[in-house]
């Protein structure tokens, strides 16, 4: 219709740098295809040049009244939709056997003591590359520290090293990334993923931030 395609002109033309307004007229139109047609494209860093490859009609922009009579226009108004950005990433890959067992009836079998062996990929990301080696991190000494973390639970048995808790996937991804965080201070600054793979369609992760001075 020709509302949509006045509002599709509009997002186009506004998408860069006035993310609120963009929020609301996309609210503003009522239009659902409309959001989901274009809110990914703004979700990975959506820039003018592929502006032409979404829009191949031209009308006339959404009026600026649209944004004052919109019941959302507060909700909408407070939102920060930001593009991806650019981005480096290094992974590192390494395996630990273990051993314990989960308290609670919601883990049925799960409550005996059983083995595991985890995949374990650390995903290390920068915004830029170090200056004049350009690397994320020295693979050799990411992979040195990787295994020395590794080696606290590795053959271990997690009920002794963490008693009373439920050392779960997720809960050991967390551990892993705290002890790489010990590792790498004063070496790294950027986030990692540490993610446990239980199996070849199960796996769980956890993502943060490490600054200068470490976690």
């Amino acid at each position: 219709t020709k509302a949509n395609d006045s509002s599709i002109n509009f997002v186009v033309k506004e998408l860069n740098g006035k993310d609120e307004q963009v929020a609301a007229a996309m609210v503003a139109v009522n239009s659902p295809w409309l959001t989901l047609l274009v809110l990914p494209a703004m979700m990975r860093g959506f820039t003018e040049a592929t502006a032409p490859a979404l829009v191949s009609r031209t009308s006339a922009a959404v009026p600026s009244a649209h944004f004052s009579s919109s019941p959302m226009k507060n909700f909408a108004t407070s939102m920060h939709l930001r593009g991806g950005g650019e981005r480096y990433s290094l992974g590192l890959r390494d395996s630990i056997m273990i051993a314990h067992s989960f308290t609670g009836k919601e883990f049925g079998p799960a409550q005996n003591m059983h083995g595991a062996t985890y995949t374990v990929d650390v995903e290390f990301h920068v915004e830029s590359l170090a200056p004049r080696l350009n690397w994320v991190l020295d693979i050799g000494e990411g992979m040195t520290m990787l295994k020395k973390v590794l080696g606290e639970y590795n053959f271990k048995n997690l009920n002794e090293l963490f008693p009373g808790e439920n050392t779960t996937t997720e809960f050991m991804c967390k551990k892993i990334f705290e002890g790489l965080c010990v590792e790498l201070k004063g070496k790294f600054k950027g986030s990692i993923t540490v993610k446990l793979w239980e199996s070849h369609s199960a796996w769980a992760s956890y993502t943060n931030d490490i600054g200068a001075d470490g976690c």
